[in-house]
């Protein structure tokens, strides 16, 4: 089997054996940086390459899943996301002159389908109204145009706050690890609106 669908295949498992009872289902949003490297070469023939490490934006949307009653502080979280991803652009080539570098800087955006389980903790505030949270989350990118699936691993600090007793706002910065071949750092930001059932 795939690894890369061994995540998917196990929050799947976990969700639907779990209490239906209680949760939320929501729609997020994100937006962020994330490392790419771009490769040049002094010469046709050399077969060293140079790396220039570049930041690049990603943005996307998503479907979230919340398992646990609404007034509890910690809480499961399934997230189902799209994600676009712009190219690298042309590479710094550290002063070499002519050198040579594919040209990945005129390839279209990449699209990801990414999937991750995680635990949101309240640590400040009421959860029936506004508090301060904590949330990590374990995932994958395992849909890729390109079969460059990818290991995600986030975490980071946010905060909900209840619209009403069904509707609830949250926003989270996260730190962003990515893992394939190499780890690759950056931040997202998640914001999205969820509807709160018991």
């Amino acid at each position: 089997m795939n690894k890369s669908l061994l995540i998917p295949l196990t929050a799947c498992a976990v969700f639907a054996s779990g209490s239906a009872h209680a949760g939320a289902l929501g729609l997020t949003g994100s937006a962020g940086i994330h490392q790419q490297r771009a490769y040049y070469y002094a010469t046709e023939e050399s077969r060293n390459a140079g790396i220039d490490s570049q930041m690049r934006p990603n943005y996307g949307v998503g479907l979230e899943a919340i398992v646990g009653d609404k007034d509890e502080k910690v809480q499961g979280i399934l997230r189902l996301g799209f994600l676009q991803e712009e190219p690298t652009t042309e590479p710094d080539t550290g002063g070499i002159e002519n050198a040579k570098y594919p040209e990945a800087h005129l390839e279209d955006p990449r699209r990801v389908g990414t999937l991750g389980l995680g635990v949101q903790w309240g640590v400040l505030g009421d959860p029936s109204g506004t508090q301060m949270t904590i949330t990590s989350v374990v995932g994958t990118g395992f849909i890729t145009t390109d079969n460059t699936e990818f290991l995600l691993v986030e975490a980071g600090v946010g905060g909900t706050h209840n619209l009403t007793s069904s509707l609830q706002a949250t926003a989270t910065i996260m730190a962003s690890m990515r893992h394939r071949k190499h780890m690759s750092f950056g931040p997202n930001v998640y914001a999205g609106l969820r509807y709160m059932f018991d």
